[in-house]
């Protein structure tokens, strides 16, 4: 089963040599919840029932919060090592400064200036991150990936250009994935996929 892909326009002409092309968006075909992927791996021929493997799943989640609050950087082998990070406040450490390492809105530089013994917080928040690893690594994926394009990227590709497009081809691209992804994200991006 390939990946299969929409083509997005860019219509951002902020970013040199990107207008006008169009960049490939993953199909999405949904989300899958926990019982959901607890109900799939239970169908492939596992001993365990999809309720004991939702029940294993849930835990799993519960257990990775827990680690990654309380400082340790949890590796689930060939997925990803997932760790708490936090996104900070720049302080100002002047004489009569009050920090908290705790969590709070960030003091505007006026305030300070008027009173600087106002308490500062040093988070403004804290999230979990995950890093590919093993056989999820971005040169792995790539290497791994088989792709087509959707049915109405297709017809799109053959209006535009008179050809057909292929799907799964490997050509004169860099091996670590090294093409550009300037096709403006979102915004003002004209979705040209399946699903809009």
């Amino acid at each position: 089963m390939a990946l299969e892909l929409n083509l997005s326009k860019n219509t951002n002409d902020t970013i040199q040599g990107a207008f006008g092309k169009y960049y490939p968006r993953v199909e999405y075909k949904g989300t899958m919840n926990t019982l959901e992927l607890a109900k799939h791996m239970a169908g492939h021929t596992s001993s365990f029932s999809k309720g004991e493997i939702n029940g294993m799943l849930t835990d799993l989640v519960s257990c990775i919060k827990e680690l990654c609050l309380l400082g340790f950087v949890v590796k689930i082998d060939d997925l990803g090592l997932f760790k708490c990070s936090v996104e900070g406040n720049g302080l100002t450490l002047s004489s009569g400064a009050r920090v908290s390492a705790g969590v709070g809105v960030q003091r505007k530089d006026e305030e300070l200036a008027e009173n600087p013994a106002l308490q500062q917080f040093a988070v403004s928040s804290v999230k979990i991150i995950m890093q590919a690893t093993g056989e999820t690594t971005m040169d792995q994926m790539t290497r791994d990936a088989s792709t087509s394009f959707t049915s109405k990227t297709k017809q799109l590709i053959k209006s535009l250009t008179g050809n057909e497009s292929s799907d799964g081809e490997t050509g004169n691209a860099p091996a670590n994935g090294g093409g550009t992804n300037q096709g403006g994200g979102n915004s003002g991006d004209e979705n040209l996929g399946d699903g809009d």
